[in-house]
């Protein structure tokens, strides 16, 4: 492709140098990836939050890059041509998008967002699509499932050209669907520009990642460019959908900005109005039961999955599926075929007469989810074991601790990812909460081992341990180094041991 042909579909400010006769074969913004001159790659120096991506120019051209993309003019003259442009990021995705050749176009795409459940639904979605017999990928926050091809998930969403290259390579897979979480991070840094959704679905919409969005208005604006993107699908034909929980304050709010022509698929178990509802919902340990409302017409959903929050999320994938003419037979028969979800309400099982579940939940919200999933279960004493990010959105943290030592017996707060901050301030931040809640059931134990090991020791029968905040993490970040830790792997060694 000529890079001329490229570079109409972005915003140009200025060409310094040559573009005419050019060809390109890639693009990134990671000067590692342009192997050598023959693959013939446009090098975008990103701009970082930390450092710009113009650091690296030199040993892109080294390595081989055929031109560069920058926000700033050129520091230096050099012997390929530099493309000044406004936003970088957005046109890192334009060009990825048209140098392999818009993907989205040839595939089904399912966009799922919202602070909780995106993993959880991208799971059923994937069970829900193959008894239907479609090829379906997922991408998502534990990994990116390309057929046989699985790979670690650096983020939720992938950065503009590793999405495209993925979507790119299950086109040539022949696949059907591709699954997505979406981040509001991936949104508001325009990594999914050019990419065309048939479908959008929004969860909820809690208090998360204020450090980036700074309000709930921006972080609310930042979800909803998921739904306004539909109606400007340029390329793809045919209709498409939005489903929306109907049920969280936030809802209604989205709904207002859903455009004209959009299919609305609402769901809920509270609103009377919901397209989609949940009526007669029982839990116990490892299954949920409830019958679905499709049309004034009732359908019997089994989940081997624990917890209300799963049924919001069983209605999520319903009106997905619903969206793409699947019979309510075979979603039902794809909902009851997910056994476990990693790190999500996960079952540590070592013969011990109490219950350990690992969970993902990093949120206030998220642990009143999980902790009122567990206090359904009716175990004699809740026992907690969760901290906070590092680096991150500080206003959750006293939240989180005002949740945990309400909802639990006892709970330990601990050291989550604590990055470049001092674990014990994070504990402090979290202790503020437990102090207003007038609780006095916790202690501060800051290694994370340490923590388990007191939990799962004080357990008796019939007790339940939640550990959370890491859930599929199999790793600790620390302010000078990245330590292997898996709280499931910790927790069946200590049971072992015990």
């Amino acid at each position: 492709m000529l890079l001329r042909e490229v570079l109409a579909t972005i915003d140009v400010q200025e060409i310094f140098g040559t573009v005419n006769g050019i060809e390109v074969n890639g693009v990134t913004y990671d000067s590692r990836k342009v192997q050598n001159k023959h693959n013939r790659y446009i090098f975008v120096c990103i701009e970082g939050f930390k450092e710009s991506g113009t650091k690296y120019i030199a040993q892109a051209l080294e390595k081989g890059a055929v031109a560069i993309v920058s926000q700033e003019k050129p520091a230096m003259e050099l012997k390929v041509p530099f493309i000044q442009v406004d936003n970088t990021r957005s046109a890192l995705a334009k060009i990825a998008a048209k140098i392999y050749n818009y993907p989205s176009d040839r595939l089904k795409v399912i966009g799922i967002t919202g602070t909780n459940g995106k993993t959880t639904i991208t799971y059923m979605l994937e069970a829900i699509l193959q008894e239907h017999g479609q090829h379906t990928g997922v991408l998502g926050t534990i990994e990116y499932r390309l057929g046989q091809k699985v790979l670690p998930a650096p983020t939720t969403t992938p950065q503009a050209s590793d999405l495209q290259e993925f979507l790119a390579e299950m086109v040539k897979q022949k696949f059907d669907y591709v699954v997505m979480e979406v981040s509001s991070h991936a949104l508001e840094l325009n990594r999914t520009e050019g990419c065309e959704y048939d479908v959008a679905v929004f969860t909820n919409l809690t208090r998360d990642h204020l450090d980036f969005h700074k309000d709930f208005e921006h972080y609310l604006a930042a979800k909803a460019r998921l739904f306004t993107g539909l109606a400007k699908n340029q390329r793809k034909k045919g209709k498409t959908s939005a489903v929306i929980n109907i049920d969280d304050p936030a809802g209604p709010k989205l709904l207002e900005l859903i455009p004209a022509g959009v299919e609305v698929l609402t769901y809920g178990i509270n609103e009377k109005n919901a397209f989609l509802r949940a009526e007669e919902v029982k839990l116990a340990p490892g299954i949920t039961t409830f019958l679905c409302l499709i049309n004034q017409k009732k359908y019997p959903v089994k989940l081997y999955l624990t917890g209300k929050h799963n049924v919001y999320n069983a209605l999520a994938a319903i009106g997905a599926a619903i969206s793409q003419g699947i019979p309510p037979e075979t979603i039902i028969k794809g909902l009851a075929s997910v056994k476990i979800v990693p790190g999500r309400f996960e079952l540590v099982a070592c013969g011990q007469k109490f219950t350990v579940v690992v969970d993902y939940a990093h949120t206030d919200d998220a642990l009143f989810n999980v902790l009122t999933a567990a206090r359904e279960l009716h175990p004699k004493r809740l026992i907690t074991v969760f901290g906070a990010g590092g680096d991150r959105d500080r206003t959750k943290r006293p939240l989180m601790g005002q949740v945990a030592s309400t909802l639990s017996d006892y709970c330990i707060v601990t050291s989550d990812n604590p990055r470049g901050e001092d674990p014990e301030k994070i504990a402090l931040d979290i202790e503020i909460g437990i102090k207003k809640a007038g609780k006095t059931n916790y202690a501060i134990i800051l290694d994370r081992h340490e923590a388990l090991l007191k939990a799962l020791e004080m357990a008796q029968p019939d007790d339940l341990v939640m550990i959370a905040g890491k859930g599929h993490e199999n790793y600790q970040i620390f302010k000078d180094k990245v330590v292997h830790f898996d709280d499931r792997e910790t927790a069946r060694q200590i049971l072992k041991k015990r």
